[in-house]
């Protein structure tokens, strides 16, 4: 009889942990796969390189998301103290937090149509070039955008004058504008590999257009404008300037987004965008997670309709913290953050950059050794589906 109770003791303790063990997987959110045609570069003389990174951005999308940061290797928080590259371009916050870099690093190129030597946030153009060098080298992605000064103004990105119908073909300053293009051309074209060639870039101009923030942006400018303007823009550096190592990103703002005709308004075609993206910050507390999720769901949507590639292009939390954040939320990066990319197909979220303090007028999106919610992002770090620099393949070179 005791032998009997035991054995069955025994099975009882079997069955409760298969069932926990069940249920704790089942918990776990599965990745979705919309349905869809593999995805394919729009430019059909790209690179042998940028057709490699481009396929590897595919296949990452079934391991999971690539964390980016904006200006990651420049300077950072370390500590809660502002620190500058020491020339090596080998140290981020991330890799002080993980060990690793991100997976994505974001540059801004804005003044480089002005011919200034240094950006908008004071960055030298010829240390971002050091820095896109070196994070090649490594083997991470580079990404590019670009707050163009405005050409009828000549305010800065956020001065609303209308500009574009000046700019596209047949406008008053469309000769000027080439004029800005090639300028942007001639630093995509010293972007080079230790063996002359072109470095892959995925470019993002004309962002965050569904709002009027920006002249190009919805308010601004008509569809019909800003269309005029997108294609060109592609169609002049790419087939007059010869820069086949450039992947084009699409990148409404979630604000301004509710529906998929919000989305498409001001689409380009297809022809013209290989990632479709989503600038998603978090300025909701509580709803972000909700919104950017079900904006995230409408896009993969999109994305397998179009054959595209998905990304959260820029994200973050500004200034996470109780003193300076209304939406401080110490658990965002598993809670909000992965809540949104863990279930559905990402291929990265970037996170802006770590500027400084708000105490010295500056602020910051990423986590750093020492911030309120360090020991979230090492739990979001840890995540299988959380993709870092040191889980790339070699992503200049595909084999399949």
């Amino acid at each position: 009889m005791k032998r009997n109770f035991l054995l069955i003791n025994v099975f009882a303790v079997i069955i409760t942990a298969t069932l926990f063990l069940s249920c704790s997987k089942s918990r776990q959110p599965e990745r979705v796969i919309p349905e869809r045609k593999r995805p394919q570069l729009t430019d059909s003389d790209a690179t042998a390189m940028t057709k490699a990174l481009y396929e590897n951005l595919i296949e990452l999308e079934e391991r999971g998301t690539m964390f980016g940061a904006q200006i990651p290797t420049e300077y950072g928080l370390d500590g809660g103290q502002k620190w500058f590259d020491d020339g090596s371009a080998s140290n981020s916050d991330t890799k002080y937090l993980t060990g690793s870099h991100p997976a994505v690093c974001g540059w801004d190129i804005t003044y480089i149509e002005v011919d200034a030597t240094e950006n908008i946030d004071g960055e030298p153009f010829d240390v971002i070039r050091k820095h896109i060098t070196a994070a090649y080298n490594r083997g991470a992605v580079n990404t590019i955008c670009w707050h163009c000064t405005n050409p009828v103004s000549m305010g800065n990105a956020w001065d609303g004058t209308r500009a574009v119908y000046a700019i596209i073909p047949g406008g008053e300053k469309h000769e000027m504008f080439k004029v800005w293009l090639d300028k942007v051309a001639a630093f995509f074209q010293t972007l080079r590999t230790p063996e002359g060639e072109l470095i892959p870039i995925i470019f993002r101009p004309w962002h965050e257009h569904t709002g009027s923030g920006f002249w190009w942006g919805k308010g601004n400018a008509s569809q019909a404008e800003f269309v005029a303007l997108w294609r060109f823009t592609v169609d002049y550096l790419r087939n007059q300037k010869g820069l086949h190592n450039l992947i084009f990103a699409y990148s409404p703002d979630m604000t301004h987004i509710s529906s998929r005709d919000a989305y498409m308004e001001y689409w380009p075609g297809d022809e013209y965008v290989d990632i479709l993206g989503l600038d998603a910050y978090d300025r909701d507390g509580a709803d972000y997670g909700h919104k950017c999720l079900q904006l995230c769901r409408l896009c993969n949507v999109i994305a397998g309709e179009k054959a595209k590639i998905f990304a959260l292009t820029e994200t973050g939390l500004e200034n996470n913290n109780p003193e300076e954040s209304k939406y401080y939320n110490k658990k965002w990066w598993t809670r909000m953050l992965y809540k949104v990319v863990s279930g559905e197909r990402i291929s990265f979220a970037l996170v802006w950059r770590n500027g400084g303090l708000p105490s010295e007028g500056s602020h910051y999106f990423n986590a750093f050794r020492g911030c309120y919610s360090e020991d979230d992002f090492l739990s979001f770090a840890a995540k299988e589906d959380v993709l870092f620099e040191n889980d790339l393949p070699d992503m200049y070179h595909y084999a399949k």
